[in-house]
């Protein structure tokens, strides 16, 4: 690697490469594709954020013990692509980004040993939990509508989405954990409410920071 490569693993590094990848995405939006090409540039367009997404996931404020991490705004490429391409190709993409986010980050192994417990745990914290990301923003395209208020409360959706599926995870497989004293439910909420509630409002401020400087990254594309 050379010398003045930004690493991955700083945060400095993390945003000049997404901003390297946001930057040649913006330059596809001023080339005009031929209508055959449009489904080779929407994978374009998805590998590019999903590497974005992957890039900014390395940035990590604080890691939790059982699983979960304060990531700020790692979701927000996931959720340009629902606005974007729609709830398919985001639905695609979130999944995508799941199977690499664990590839290279590892699997959190429920206590309970039980092929329940574990399919659960694969459905709550992992893949229904970047589904719920994505799907306020494909929700959002499909109404149509396209304003700072719009964006906000898709966002917002989004995240509570998010929190509730790591919410029931916390209490239905991870509830072994509570300190003697405090219930699954209690323990489960303060646990993920802890990381979730930042990461939620920084992934608002941001989106409408973006949606205001380049309100046309999040215009519905054919």
């Amino acid at each position: 690697m050379a010398k003045d490569a930004p690493s991955a693993e700083c945060p400095k590094g993390a945003f000049v490469l997404t901003k390297i990848i946001l930057r040649r995405f913006s330059e596809m939006e001023n080339t005009v594709k031929p209508r055959p090409l449009s489904r080779v540039r929407a994978m374009v367009e998805c590998a590019m954020l999903i590497a974005a997404f992957m890039v900014l996931s390395r940035i990590t404020f604080i890691r939790m013990p059982q699983g979960g991490s304060l990531t700020p705004v790692a979701g927000l490429p996931l959720l340009l692509i629902g606005y974007r391409r729609g709830l398919k190709w985001a639905c695609i993409s979130a999944v995508a980004a799941t199977f690499l986010e664990m590839l290279l980050d590892g699997f959190y192994a429920p206590p309970a040993g039980t092929l329940w417990a574990f399919v659960l745990c694969l459905l709550l914290d992992y893949f229904l939990a970047q589904l719920s990301v994505v799907s306020a923003a494909g929700i959002n395209r499909l109404i149509g509508q396209r304003s700072l208020v719009a964006v906000g409360i898709s966002v917002l959706i989004s995240q509570l989405l998010h929190f509730l599926c790591v919410f029931l995870s916390g209490f239905l497989l991870w509830g072994s954990y509570a300190p003697e004293g405090m219930g699954p439910v209690r323990y489960s909420f303060s646990y993920n409410a802890s990381y979730c509630i930042p990461q939620s409002v920084l992934t608002m401020v941001v989106a409408a920071a973006l949606f205001r400087a380049a309100p046309r990254l999040f215009a519905r594309q054919p």
